[in-house]
């Protein structure tokens, strides 16, 4: 048995799992914790021109699933 996890009530009904996770409190903060990641990425590689590193896009994935598996 896995331990209870907050995706459990997003999937209790199937036919609507894509408006409650996007209504989610969590998905909506994974969300914004992204946006924040690519434009620190953007900001950073526009005051770093020759750096080399993660993609703002990239950074933005990242953050977003740290954030979706925080429990």
């Amino acid at each position: 048995m896995m331990p209870p996890h907050w995706l459990d009530d997003v999937f209790e009904t199937p036919e609507k799992a894509v408006a409650a996770l996007t209504e989610s409190v969590r998905f909506k903060d994974a969300v914004e914790k992204a946006q924040a990641a690519y434009k620190e990425g953007q900001e950073f590689y526009k005051n770093n021109p020759s750096a080399v590193g993660s993609s703002p896009a990239q950074k933005a994935r990242v953050a977003f699933l740290e954030a979706l598996n925080e429990n």
